[in-house]
Parts: C-alpha cells; structure tokens; sequence
C-alpha cells in the first residue's frame, strides 16, 4: 500500500485538471496551477489522511510525527527485539539513520559511507550496525532501494544502491520544512509513479554516465532521465548525454519538472511533468 499518487492526490483535494490544461478547477471553482499543485504534493507528500490544499504546516507535521513514531516504534523496533546483536534497538540513532537517508534520496549509498558519515557528526556506530538499520526501513516500507543497473553487462550491482523515500512528506518534516532541492522531491516523485504504474524500477549505469531510471514491465525497456529542469543547453546536454550513450531501440525519455522543450530530441522524448504525472 503506497500513498497516493499525484493524480489520486489531486482528486483527494477536489481539483480536476482538464486534457492539455495547465490550470485545475477546485471544487468551489477556484482555479489551481498545476505547477503549485505538484509543488504542494512534493512537499507534503501524498498521505490520504492530511491530502487537502488547506493543510498547514503545524497539522502536517503533527500527523507526520505520529506517522513516524508508529512505524519507528510500533513496527521497527518492537518487530526487532530479541534478533541479538543484529537487533535494532536504540531508537536515536534509527532517527539518525532516516535523516541521512531522507537527506540523500537519489544519491548512492553504502553502509560504510553512512556509517562514516554519522561517526563523523557524533553518531558512532558501524557499517554492519547501519546496514540493520537500514534494512529495518526497508521491510518497514518506509525506504524503497534501487539497485544499480549495468547496461553494458546486462546485470544488477550489489554495491551502491541508491534510496528513495516512500512519502516526500516525511522528508520535507525530517529537514524542519527547508525545502532546498526540489528537484530530489522530484526524482523521488517519478520513482513511485513508475512504480505506481507498474513498472520494476533500477538505476542504470553505463561506463560511469548514470541514467537515473531503467524501468521494464511486460518486457518492455524505458530509460527515464528526471530533471527541474533545461534551460541551459549545457544542463540539457547533461540530461541527455547518458541516453545517447545507450545503443539500443528501447524508449527513453526525459521527464521535466519546469519548462517547455522540444518534444524529441535525437529520439529522446521530452515529456513535461504534467503529461507524465496525469
């Protein structure tokens, strides 16, 4: 059970966006932006309870805190009692450990690198203690890892995964609602809707270029690059520079948070975020 996604988020706040529009109709007739509606759910994510364009900040992270004490609690750390050494147990530093992994969704991980990371800011603890604790997210579908995936040796790395959180809304709590890079709440976002609409999601890799997504269903193959935006040609080539590298016929795309773009680029379709969300 996920939470929703963007297009169940908008008919939850009563706002229905017609074909090609880049403005909704509220329920009272208000009209709406697409472009403030995504914003809103990226940053207060899609739980159904509190999916409404008149939560506040303080009702939000109310319900986020409860939210969280629940799975950390109730679900990890009462689940893991009795397992022994590998057991997670101290609280504080599963609170440590969810941070660091809300901070970098989307950038490769390894325990060794977590566990350096929060010695290093007074959390002392190991690789083999944070890979517990790490898994422990996992299986409480709070976190969602993406393995990386060699295109050129057609096979799953074990080393370097990376994460993503389930509800944006509890990254942007655990940050104290400083929403600094939206476009990682944006990769974050394409991640689930792949999944939401059915798709198995890694990460690619190709000779050190990285494609952010490689999404197969029913064997069909969609490489998926996600981006704030290309206004810039040197950001548009950097976006695009990892799909022309792949030297096959299978579908890439590029999906575009901001702006208005080409449509196709050297076969590389340019899809803007309200296509692809709606």
């Amino acid at each position: 059970m996920l939470p929703l996604s963007f297009s169940e988020f908008t008919d939850f706040c009563g706002v229905e966006f017609a074909s090609g529009r880049p403005v909704g109709i509220a329920l009272g007739g208000e009209p709406v932006l697409f472009d403030e509606m995504l914003t809103r759910y990226l940053e207060y994510g899609g739980m159904p309870a509190i999916a409404s364009l008149k939560t506040t900040q303080v009702q939000h992270s109310a319900y986020m805190s409860g939210v969280y004490e629940a799975i950390a609690v109730r679900d990890i750390i009462n689940r893991e009692r009795g397992k022994g050494k590998s057991a997670v147990t101290d609280s504080s530093l599963l609170r440590h450990v969810a941070e660091f992994l809300a901070d970098n969704i989307g950038n490769e991980c390894s325990s060794n690198g977590i566990a350096g990371a929060l010695t290093s800011a007074g959390s002392k603890t190991t690789n083999k203690t944070v890979s517990s604790y790490v898994t422990a997210f996992e299986e409480a579908f709070l976190f969602y890892r993406a393995a990386r995936y060699d295109l050129h040796g057609k096979a799953l790395l074990k080393t370097n995964p990376k994460e993503y959180i389930v509800d944006t809304g509890f990254r942007t709590w655990m940050a104290g609602y400083r929403v600094t890079d939206i476009g990682r709440l944006f990769e974050n976002a394409v991640y689930f809707q792949l999944l939401y609409e059915g798709w198995s999601v890694h990460v690619g890799k190709l000779y050190g270029k990285g494609v952010d997504f490689v999404a197969t269903k029913d064997g069909r193959v969609l490489y998926v690059q996600a981006t704030d935006e290309m206004f810039a040609s040197e950001t548009r080539e950097r976006e695009i520079a990892p799909l022309k590298a792949i030297r096959d016929n299978h579908e890439k795309i590029v999906v575009v948070r901001q702006g208005s773009y080409d449509t196709d680029i050297d076969g590389i379709r340019n899809v803007s975020a309200r296509d692809f969300f709606l």
